[in-house]
């Protein structure tokens, strides 16, 4: 996994003096094809390094792709950061190693890096860790390692320091954007809690670490100002494997410094390295219990070398270092719990998108989420949308489905985003057709008009894309709420409302028209005040397929687009009612004088034509005074 690790090495300057020396490190995991934008700002940037006040709160642009590393200098003009001064992007110079260059973007390549202010950012790999800790030259003089379990039966002997830093958690916590976020702030914490400290950091494993190999990437770490370390901090990678992978507890290790004592190995300790003569280095690691080879790893110094403690001096070095021992596991236990309430929000993110807006509230609250679930009958209005021509256009691009299917899916969620932005539920996708419903869990307010609403604009929508569709609105009694099978359970409908959604859009080709409502959606918009834009006119009664009785149908329009003109709608009833009282003669004569272009009215004399009877006058069939209904004639 290619990651660019951040170094931010803080040194007083001519024109800040006092600001003291500090180092700061972690790890930022690329992506290849993704950009990311770097800053000082953590709550808006994908890489953030917010101690770096020589970086701004949007500096760069970063990109992976092909084992190299873009960087290149933040827009001119950002959107968000208007007044942003122009930045600067130092390299080194290709020809001249020990010269560097001011550059706007670059390309870096394994192990080579950029600097920002006072950030260097390097391209590394898994295989490429940091460098090896001088304290591995040799054993360690103590070993300690306890459970968790061990570590909670131990009581504080000097809480107040502990307590002090712990205040902190809660706005630490909630301070925490981003696991990076979190992992700084921890860090911060438990450099105050541990005053004897020089650095904290969190160490990691690499998940394809070789076997025999003891490879450790730092992800995060924070050095105190008066630590001295040189070379920055380098963790002890035999520490670490030791407590991640072989022990999988904390672990404390105290190292002689002093060349003449010699370890349990009776092997020679290390000449005491920069910084730390007369002094014993300690460290603690402690690996995180949630098997990622996460650990948080700790160390410092104590006046005095190893072998010149005594016994007694050893073993109160030991108690003393077992109570920050303590201190790091609990603020691990608190790492992992706030990173599993992090995943757990995220992982609620995730499915709340594939639950419908209606249920988000709920989802803080099982309790009523279930009970809303539960099927049960519902007032609803239901809208089916269907694509045109979707059967043919399948077989045609069968050697080409995914660039097919890249047009359906536009167009499913043109009709999908339109429902949900009208206040619907999608309840799923049937092929290239969309089923919608409004009125659950609760009924709205002019939950039919938010549904023709929907329905217009989804018609204009596709049309602007240039395909065709049609539409069925019904409203009724339905059966709504989790159905399925009991390992297959999804928020549907049942009844035949919903059916009838399917048989009314399905009879917009006959009719020639957009969209088809039933009676009860036609009575409610003509008793509503607020769906003055919305009309309907009436087709007379339809026979659809697997209903017993006949189903009057209106073809639902809008003002903006009426089929015909206002002065026309009593011709255009009377015409249907003649049509359907059986006086066919006079309703086929109207029709074709007033409206002879008319989609519908073509369609209802294609009806007469194939069942009509009589030699001098048109007539309806002989049963038709039974029923007066028909089924509508395709062109």
């Amino acid at each position: 996994m290619a990651e660019l690790e951040a170094i931010t090495d803080i040194r007083p300057t001519k024109d800040k003096p006092h600001v003291p020396a500090a180092q700061f490190s972690r790890r930022f995991a690329l992506a290849p094809g993704k950009q990311f934008r770097l800053g000082r700002d953590e709550t808006k940037m994908d890489f953030a390094v917010p101690e770096d006040d020589q970086v701004s709160r949007y500096y760069a642009n970063v990109s992976f792709e092909a084992n190299k590393v873009r960087v290149d200098r933040r827009p001119p003009v950002p959107p968000d950061y208007p007044d942003a001064p122009v930045n600067k992007i130092v390299v080194r110079d290709p020809k001249a190693r020990d010269r560097f260059l001011d550059v706007t973007g670059w390309d870096v390549g394994p192990g080579e890096s950029f600097w920002i202010g006072q950030t260097q950012f390097t391209l590394r790999g898994d295989g490429d860790t940091g460098p090896e800790s001088p304290i591995d030259a040799t054993v360690a003089a103590r070993q300690e390692e306890r459970t968790r379990a061990q570590l909670e039966e131990i009581a504080f002997t000097n809480p107040a320091t502990v307590l002090k830093a712990m205040e902190q958690l809660p706005n630490t916590i909630r301070a925490a954007v981003n696991e990076q976020g979190l992992f700084r702030q921890m860090l911060r914490v438990i450099m105050e809690a541990l005053p004897r400290a020089d650095a904290a950091g969190i160490v990691r494993i690499p998940p394809d670490n070789p076997a025999g190999e003891r490879r450790l990437a730092v992800v995060e770490s924070n050095v105190r100002p008066t630590a001295a370390l040189g070379g920055g901090f380098a963790p002890s990678r035999r520490l670490a494997h030791k407590a991640i992978q072989e022990r999988r507890r904390s672990c404390l290790h105290c190292w002689s410094t002093d060349p003449t004592d010699s370890g349990s190995a009776q092997e020679m300790t290390l000449a005491a390295p920069q910084g730390m003569q007369n002094q014993t280095p300690w460290a603690i690691c402690t690996p995180f219990q949630d098997n990622s080879k996460f650990a948080l790893y700790v160390s410092g110094r104590v006046s005095g070398q190893w072998g010149a403690l005594g016994k007694p001096g050893q073993d109160k070095v030991v108690n003393d270092l077992t109570q920050y021992q303590k201190t790091v596991e609990l603020i691990v236990g608190l790492i992992e719990t706030t990173l599993r309430m992090n995943r757990l929000a995220k992982q609620n993110s995730v499915i709340k998108q594939a639950w419908h807006r209606e249920l988000w509230p709920f989802m803080d609250r099982p309790e009523e989420l279930e009970r809303v679930l539960e099927p049960g009958v519902k007032e609803v209005t239901i809208l089916f949308c269907d694509l045109r021509g979707y059967s043919s256009d399948v077989w045609k691009t069968k050697d080409d489905l995914t660039g097919a299917w890249r047009n359906i899916s536009l167009a499913l969620d043109t009709m999908s985003s339109t429902v949900t932005d009208h206040g619907g539920v999608v309840s799923g996708f049937r092929g290239d057709a969309v089923l919608a419903f409004w009125g659950w869990p609760e009924p709205k307010d002019r939950q039919v008009e938010s549904t023709c609403q929907a329905a217009f604009r989804i018609w204009d929508k596709l049309t602007q894309k240039g395909m065709k569709c049609g539409l069925g609105v019904t409203h009724g009694a339905t059966l709504a709420g989790r159905l399925g099978a009991h390992d297959l359970a999804v928020v549907d409908l049942y009844g035949p409302v919903v059916n009838l959604a399917f048989r009314l859009e399905s009879m917009t080709k006959a009719f020639g028209v957009g969209a088809i409502c039933s009676g009860p959606v036609a009575e409610k918009l003509t008793a509503s005040s607020g769906g003055r834009q919305l009309r309907t006119r009436k087709l007379g009664n339809v026979i659809a397929k697997g209903f017993p009785d006949p189903v009057p149908a209106f073809q639902l329009y809008s003002l903006d687009n009426p089929p015909i003109h206002e002065f026309q709608d009593f011709d255009w009833a009377s015409a249907v009612d003649q049509f359907t009282d059986g006086d066919w003669a006079g309703a086929y004569k109207q029709l074709e004088e007033l409206f002879p272009d008319d989609p519908a009215s073509q369609c209802l004399r294609r009806v007469m034509n194939k069942l009509g009877t009589g030699d001098d006058e048109l007539k309806p069939p002989a049963d038709w005074d039974k029923h007066r209904s028909y089924v509508p004639v395709e062109p």
